[in-house]
């Protein structure tokens, strides 16, 4: 119990998104969730994606077929302080949820899940969303909803003093022309090595230029960058 409560406390020191990311990693994978994604929203613009292990797929599946705009999950947590149990199946569907929105998440190994909505400062809604690959395994681990939202307080918080750290990364913010392409070839999937066979550009500098994309848009990660892009439409797929 001293060993979780120093780890939960553990997140409060971290010094960048990147540390909160790997630290936050740790506590929710040992409850049995290896997907999961924490996002800023409000009700007038898209999710903004800060930390998460969704599958790159399933991220850029989900911007290109616009999905923050009937995300039930999203507008559940965006809409009440209570958490959100979702699943793929029929009963699922029933209960009112959309159709082809889970059973595609389900194709991406999402398949049932826990939304956390956090509600913060200025009417600022935030979400911690994670996903088994199964009904079993989610209901090995529903026993500890409390861990999870436990956890998902911390990360607020950690987050709220890392925000009073950095600067917020401006929907104006200005990619280069070769960020874009090199972001855009990304989204579609390429490597490294393939965005510079396609732009006739080195590898190296296809990384170079997606690095300075992700520090720009003020995430870690292409696939963070990507998902900040597309929020933004600095670029389209």
């Amino acid at each position: 119990m001293r060993d979780r409560w120093n780890k939960l406390l553990g997140l409060l020191e971290c010094e960048s998104t990147g540390q909160l990311q790997t630290r936050s990693s740790a506590l929710i994978e040992d409850l049995g969730f290896a997907h999961w994604v924490y996002t800023l929203a409000t009700p007038s613009s898209a999710p903004s994606l800060r930390l998460g292990t969704l599958p790159d797929e399933w991220l850029v599946h989900y911007q290109r077929r616009r999905y923050a705009r009937i995300d039930p999950v999203l507008d559940h947590c965006r809409q009440h302080a209570t958490p959100c149990l979702w699943a793929s199946d029929p009963q699922a569907r029933r209960a009112g949820y959309l159709t082809e929105y889970f059973p595609e998440a389900a194709d991406f190994g999402l398949s049932v899940g826990i939304g956390m909505p956090l509600h913060g400062p200025m009417a600022q809604a935030r979400l911690l969303s994670v996903a088994a690959c199964s009904a079993e395994q989610a209901r090995r681990h529903l026993a500890r909803l409390g861990e999870l939202q436990l956890i998902a307080s911390f990360m607020q918080e950690a987050d709220q003093g890392l925000l009073h750290k950095r600067p917020m990364p401006c929907a104006t913010a200005q990619l280069s022309q070769r960020e874009q392409d090199c972001l855009r070839w990304a989204a579609e999937g390429k490597t490294s090595w393939e965005i510079g066979q396609l732009l006739d550009i080195a590898e190296r500098t296809a990384i170079f230029h997606l690095n300075n994309a992700a520090r720009k848009l003020g995430v870690t990660g292409r696939r963070q960058a990507i998902a900040r892009a597309l929020s933004l439409q600095l670029i389209s797929l």
